[in-house]
């Protein structure tokens, strides 16, 4: 049976970490403000000059502030498993405590989604005093498209959880890549269907590309597209567990072949 208490256990480990760092908070926090004010200021200049485009210029703001859910909670669960391996050799004290794989994967994975909830507040904040774009302005959606993305982001982690598990630290750099290469292919910034055919086979597979044309028809004054926010959780579903089983698989690997002496200095 899951303990609460060892899953509080591991969450209130990394809130500790993350209260005595500085380097912590300028993470979690000066990143998500920064690609803000990059497309921020890209949306105001646009607007200022006059140009004409085929699009409502809110689809960028709009696109940046959803990919932040799945970008932060990737990362969120990548480099809490860093903490915990690479950088503080902390695996071998969870190894010899009662905790188990699963209690470990949802402590990091709440604690990785309370971090992406504070910056994206400070995102949201931001966006509307100095860019005048509201949230609101994505009406109830907003919540299905936030959960939707954060539980593909927390597939990524998963995944790159169970690849740092099986290859050791050489693999640690996919905690910031994987999300990038998948960024062209979940249009984030344009619809699907500019695409090559290819590649739309691919971006319909994902549940970021579905949740991105739902944004898209929102902030249109269309109705929300309810068939692709099912397709984007029936996506969701089949990844989450997909990552899970993998990631376990490699946590089994770790013990039964000794990788964990990869991490013993």
């Amino acid at each position: 049976m899951i303990s609460p208490v060892r899953v509080f256990a591991v969450f209130k480990r990394h809130y500790y970490a993350l209260s005595h760092s500085l380097p912590g908070y300028f993470d979690m926090l000066f990143w998500p403000v920064i690609d803000l004010f990059i497309w921020g200021t890209l949306t105001a200049f646009l607007l200022r000059s006059g140009v004409e485009l085929p699009i409502p210029i809110g689809f960028l703001l709009g696109g940046v502030l959803l990919w932040d859910f799945i970008f932060r909670s990737n990362l969120g669960i990548g480099t809490a498993f860093l903490d915990d391996t690479s950088w503080t050799h902390n695996i071998l004290n969870l190894l010899v405590s009662p905790l188990r794989p699963v209690e470990y994967l949802i402590g990091v994975t709440l604690w990785a989604m309370a971090k992406v909830l504070t910056g994206w507040v400070v995102m949201a904040t931001l966006a509307w005093l100095l860019f005048a774009f509201g949230v609101f302005d994505f009406g109830p959606a907003i919540v299905l498209f936030a959960l939707a993305l954060m539980l593909f982001g927390v597939v990524l982690g998963l995944f790159v959880m169970g690849v740092i598990l099986r290859f050791g630290p050489g693999a640690d750099i996919l905690a910031w890549g994987l999300a990038v290469l998948l960024m062209p292919m979940s249009a984030v910034f344009y619809p699907v269907s500019i695409l090559p055919g290819w590649a739309q086979v691919i971006a319909n597979s994902l549940p970021t590309a579905h949740v991105f044309e739902a944004m898209r028809a929102v902030l249109a004054g269309d109705a929300l597209p309810m068939d692709r926010l099912a397709a984007a959780f029936a996506l969701d579903a089949v990844y989450l567990a997909g990552a899970l089983a993998f990631c376990r698989s490699m946590f089994a690997t770790l013990r039964r072949r000794g990788y964990v002496t990869r991490y013993m200095t």
